[in-house]
């Protein structure tokens, strides 16, 4: 069973959310030279590919609904 038009929506804005606190946190961490070089790209990409596989793994088709159908 595929995702939903709005599942899908979710999933690519939780990502980019996702992919912007990362780079956040990264600046103020470590600083702006940290996160424009290739391990802080690198390390923002990589995390939010990880989280993007994730929601859609976790994420219910849309056949699985609570009415039991």
């Amino acid at each position: 069973m595929g995702l939903s038009n709005r599942q899908w929506w979710r999933i690519v804005a939780g990502t980019v959310l996702f992919a912007i606190t990362n780079a956040l946190w990264m600046l103020f961490a470590f600083g702006k030279s940290e996160l424009l070089s290739w391990h802080g790209v690198i390390n923002v990409v990589v995390l939010s590919a990880l989280f993007l596989l994730m929601m859609i793994w976790m994420t219910p088709g849309e056949g699985n609904g609570e009415d039991g159908k």
